[in-house]
């Protein structure tokens, strides 16, 4: 009896190892994943005046405990508006590139800047919009000053962890123009848990809830306080939601979980685009057609908005 005692304890003891090694190695991928370099996103994305865009000023400013580096463009046309845009997981200000347009053409001002722990910024840890949603307000109030725009002036746009970001950051800023998310999730648990298991197997669901809390403890923050669907409750300002059908990445049940919650008197707009477009690539699909759902969001919630266009 005593020697089954032993034999169970020292498997348990194993299995608890292995379970924190697991934890470690994992809340790794979380929290400590290497972004692509500014170099390699300019490759895939261009350069600023491929999109009609000048050369950019480089800019920094100081977000929640690190230095945040990215563009700002100065649109001639003064159309008394401004935009700021907030790129993906991995990537960096180039990725945000392909939106400027729908922005540019109303005269607005632009800013697109790197997230903590992502390009030329600096941060140890990627935090899925904790310390990010900080940051995002840090960007409005330096872009603010820079402009002279007053924040009901100034649009949020992003692009999944960024549209996530968008949202968590348009929450604690209710003044602004207007948040437009494109494939967002809907909480850092889902999105973790639906990564493990299409990368690695059903049996990741076990893995995840230890993964999380080291995440927590090694980059000091609260994953469950992580959801833009709960951000969403408090959003009062213009919401547009745009995701496609065919995204295998973050699933569309994401968006329509975070339109759910909005406030009924939120002016807001869902558009689950039917183009066979990858996670977050609806605009390269088809620009025309996503400027129009852009332009509809703009003119029926955001009257006045830069210059009109049909």
């Amino acid at each position: 009896m005593k020697k089954a005692l032993i034999a169970v304890v020292v498997v348990l003891a194993v299995l608890a190892v292995a379970y924190l090694g697991g934890s470690w190695y994992f809340s790794g991928l979380i929290v400590a994943f290497t972004p692509n370099s500014l170099a390699e996103e300019r490759l895939k994305d261009g350069d600023p005046q491929d999109y009609g865009l000048p050369a950019p000023e480089e800019i920094s400013f100081q977000g929640d405990g690190v230095t945040l580096a990215g563009w700002y463009f100065d649109n001639p046309a003064d159309g008394n508006c401004g935009v700021i845009l907030m790129h993906g997981i991995n990537g960096n200000r180039y990725r945000e590139l392909k939106y400027t347009p729908l922005f540019w053409e109303r005269g607005c001002d632009l800013m697109l800047y790197d997230h903590r722990h992502h390009g030329a910024s600096t941060g140890d840890y990627g935090t899925y919009g904790f310390y990010e949603k900080e940051d995002g307000l840090a960007a409005v109030d330096w872009f603010a000053a820079r402009t002279g725009l007053p924040h009901e002036r100034i649009g949020l746009q992003g692009e999944s962890y960024g549209a996530a970001t968008a949202l968590q950051t348009g929450a604690l800023d209710t003044s602004l123009a207007f948040v437009a998310a494109d494939s967002p999730y809907r909480d850092l648990k889902t999105i973790v848990s639906d990564q493990a298991v299409a990368q690695y197997g059903p049996w990741m669901k076990v893995l995840v809830p230890g993964a999380l809390a080291v995440s927590g403890l090694r980059a000091d923050f609260v994953p469950s306080q992580v959801s833009p669907m709960i951000s969403a409750e408090s959003l009062t300002e213009p919401v547009l939601l745009v995701h496609s059908t065919s995204d295998d990445y973050i699933l569309p049940y994401h968006s329509e979980d975070i339109f759910a919650h909005l406030p009924e008197t939120t002016c807001k707009q869902l558009d689950l685009t039917d183009w066979g477009s990858s996670h977050a690539n609806s605009v390269n699909d088809n620009y025309d057609a996503y400027k129009v759902l852009v332009d509809k969001f703009l003119n029926d919630c955001v009257p006045g908005f830069g210059t009109a266009t049909q």
